[in-house]
């Protein structure tokens, strides 16, 4: 299962595009209750349509490849689709490969006799056995087949705990907004309780996303991707298909329950009538936080993003309007070059003109971190120093040190 993999945290206020005022309610909506994001911080709403059972939250989109049986190798990263540090695991030094001074979750790799289990055979031989909570109890614990394989099985993670109506095997739907794609899936496995929002590669695979392993999340930093759960349809599967559950399958019962349930219709009005994150809209209130984003690429501040910024810039990058984390986000990397080139400054490799500059951009990502305070008071806290660096630098100039 994925673990946080971020140093900064995603803020994000889920209240734009509320419902037009005037308009009536075309849906009755209720709150099961509150989950996470990440870190343990309530702000994710498991929710349903009054009078039906199915579950459906928005949430980041990581990558998950347990069960896979290449997940994650005992001495080399390289070799394996997700580092061992995702398995809770540690290398010397934080290397990518060589010893473990922590050994990986028993509740992510299988043990044998107080040890994680390598693979003694086969394509694969070398590799540790990643568990996943859906599996062939009648096949051996020791047997990557008792798995589901995220490499070509489509399943969902829930957080444990947090959706006890929903049992593993039954059906779900992820839905992507921004390209009206859909995967259908199985809940597959259950992840930590403090963090919601996880897919086998398979099925970012299927929903078009470019993930090649569990170390590329293109998800990672949105927050409107939606997870729809259907409870108690486990039993359909156990009954159509044995194990090991073929894809197509789980696709043709999935898509029976999404249907009927109303598809991607149904997804698109909840949307209109109460989204829960997405792009943030270049309106009048907005329109500082975009020409802060393209000033920083202009000044080269930041690598190219990986979403888009609005027409009315030159800057062309293809995509979609960027969501709150993948600002937050884009900012904390601006915050990073701008540190490098303080230091420039203060061992005199760049001139103190081009500080004026940095201030300006400090004062602005600072006013969008405020913007979004769920997570990114944690990162108020370092630019702050940073302003106290320029303005000690612009002293000593003054003293003509």
């Amino acid at each position: 299962m994925k673990r946080p993999i971020t140093w900064i945290g995603f803020g994000v206020l889920f209240a734009f595009g509320l419902p037009a005022l005037g308009r009536q309610s075309q849906l009755k909506i209720e709150s099961v209750r509150n989950f996470s994001y990440e870190r343990g911080d309530n702000r994710v709403r498991l929710r349903r349509i009054t009078g039906t059972t199915a579950l459906f939250f928005q949430s980041k989109l990581s990558c998950d490849v347990d069960g896979a049986p290449n997940a994650y190798h005992p001495l080399d990263d390289n070799l394996s689709l997700d580092t061992i540090d995702s398995a809770g695991g540690r290398r010397v030094n934080g290397l990518p490969a060589g010893p473990l001074e922590v050994l990986p979750s028993p509740d992510v790799v299988v043990y044998v006799n107080g040890k994680p289990y390598i693979q003694p055979e086969g394509e694969f031989k070398g590799f540790y056995v990643a568990e996943t909570s859906y599996e062939n109890s009648a096949m051996a614990a020791t047997d990557p087949g008792r798995y589901l394989d995220a490499r070509k099985i489509q399943f969902v993670v829930l957080p444990g705990g947090l959706a006890p109506e929903a049992h593993l095997g039954d059906l779900a739907i992820v839905y992507d907004p921004v390209t009206k794609k859909h995967a259908a899936a199985i809940f597959g496995d259950i992840g930590p309780s403090n963090e919601s929002g996880e897919a086998a590669l398979a099925t970012l695979q299927r929903l078009g996303m470019a993930a090649t392993d569990g170390k590329s999340s293109p998800g990672q930093f949105r927050d409107d991707l939606f997870f729809l759960v259907f409870p108690n349809t486990a039993s359909k599967l156990e009954a159509a298909e044995p194990w090991p559950h073929p894809q197509t399958t789980i696709d043709a019962l999935a898509e029976a329950e999404f249907a009927k349930w109303g598809g991607g219709k149904q997804i698109e009005a909840i949307l209109e009538e109460d989204p829960q994150g997405g792009s943030i809209p270049d309106n009048a209130a907005n329109a500082w936080i975009y020409d802060e984003l393209a000033s920083l690429r202009r000044n080269g501040l930041t690598t190219k993003y990986e979403f888009a910024l609005p027409n009315r810039f030159v800057i062309d990058e293809p995509g979609h309007l960027p969501c709150a984390p993948e600002i937050v986000v884009a900012c904390g990397s601006a915050l990073d070059e701008i540190q490098r080139r303080i230091e420039a400054v203060e061992i005199k490799r760049s001139p103190i003109s081009s500080l004026i500059a940095l201030n300006n951009h400090l004062q602005q990502i600072a006013r969008i971190f405020r913007s979004f305070p769920t997570e990114t008071s944690d990162e108020l806290e370092p630019l702050a120093r940073e302003v106290a660096r320029i303005g000690a630098l612009k002293d000593r100039i003054v003293k003509g040190e």
